[in-house]
């Protein structure tokens, strides 16, 4: 069986992605022929271009970076903690922007979601990597228990104000917690983010390969670790937090996607952080897709298909690898 290189593999992945993404246009609570699509572009005008210019291009985009930065957010973290399980929402980060933009929407300051989301996620950011901070040392097995209790005391609190919120509020709140992209809207930073970690795992590759491998590995080859580890915290944590603040949590995606590359014999940061990248975005855009046409008019949560998607293909892949090993 011929093999190609992670180049060839990191282009045709990029290109499959696209291509998938695009043809997610077409379907929806109505579906569009691929030359109607066309057709629609190309005059610029009538309901079917209202329709993909306004509705389906936008809900694809944000539903393509959206997966995008949840893949590098799991891919980051599970290198930063060289913890296979490890996933964007493991440091409680998620649970306090979601209790920033819950507050806001309690308090009716709508508008103000997007800030407040930011403003609980940012203290939450400062609150774990002080506590999991002892003198110079930052262990990762204290970051984790120091985020798994952050993250129960502030599920707490959501919990919470899901119970006093107006019963007319808490359906969208719930489903709004389970992942919903609706009303999320494409964001220049939320794109721009997504091209920030791409680049610096290109960059940093071969330091995040080494700090994979261990703390005394890398430092042995002269990688600068602790700044690294507070670089990669703080892009996997923006990219979570990007990601929640717009559609809600939406699982599986950062757990799933970095193993599926791997598996594929990726190893590299250099191309496993693009890779997961461009795999991740069509996986939400799939989900996305299927979440609003499956049951429509009816819109199902993100989350829920994503989560769908996730454990069958997270199954299947832990068998394969205990096939590998025996």
């Amino acid at each position: 069986m011929m093999r190609i290189g992670q180049p060839s593999a990191l282009f045709w992945v990029a290109c499959l992605s696209v291509c998938v993404a695009i043809a997610c246009i077409s379907f929806g609570s109505v579906s569009i022929p691929a030359a109607t699509i066309v057709e629609s572009i190309r005059s610029g005008e009538g309901v079917y271009w209202t329709v993909i210019s306004q509705l389906r291009f936008p809900r694809v985009l944000v539903a393509f970076v959206s997966g995008a930065l949840l893949a590098m957010s799991g891919c980051l973290l599970q290198t930063l903690l060289r913890n296979p399980l490890a996933d964007p929402y493991i440091f409680g980060i998620s649970s306090g922007a979601s209790l920033g933009v819950l507050g806001a929407l309690v308090f009716a300051v709508p508008a103000y979601s997007i800030p407040f989301g930011f403003i609980g996620a940012g203290l939450v950011i400062v609150l774990v990597a002080l506590i999991a901070r002892r003198g110079a040392d930052w262990n990762p097995y204290r970051l984790i228990l120091t985020g798994v209790m952050v993250s129960a005391g502030l599920n707490a609190l959501i919990s919470l104000i899901l119970v006093l919120s107006p019963p007319n509020m808490m359906k969208g709140m719930i489903f709004w917690m389970m992942g919903d992209l609706t009303y999320a809207q494409p964001r220049v930073w939320a794109g721009a983010l997504a091209i920030v970690i791409i680049v610096f795992g290109v960059f940093f590759g071969r330091a995040l390969d080494a700090m994979s491998l261990g703390s005394e590995r890398a430092l042995a080859i002269g990688v600068s670790v602790k700044r690294l580890e507070y670089v990669v915290y703080l892009l996997a944590s923006l990219a979570a937090v990007a990601v929640v603040v717009e559609g809600g949590s939406i699982g599986f995606v950062g757990l799933v996607v970095p193993h599926m590359i791997r598996m594929t014999g990726v190893w590299s940061h250099r191309y496993l952080i693009p890779m997961s990248a461009c795999v991740g975005g069509a996986m939400v855009v799939v989900a996305d897709t299927l979440a609003r046409s499956v049951w429509a008019p009816v819109q199902l949560p993100v989350g829920v298909m994503t989560a769908l998607i996730g454990v069958p293909i997270l199954i299947y892949l832990l068998n394969k690898r205990s096939d590998v090993r025996n």
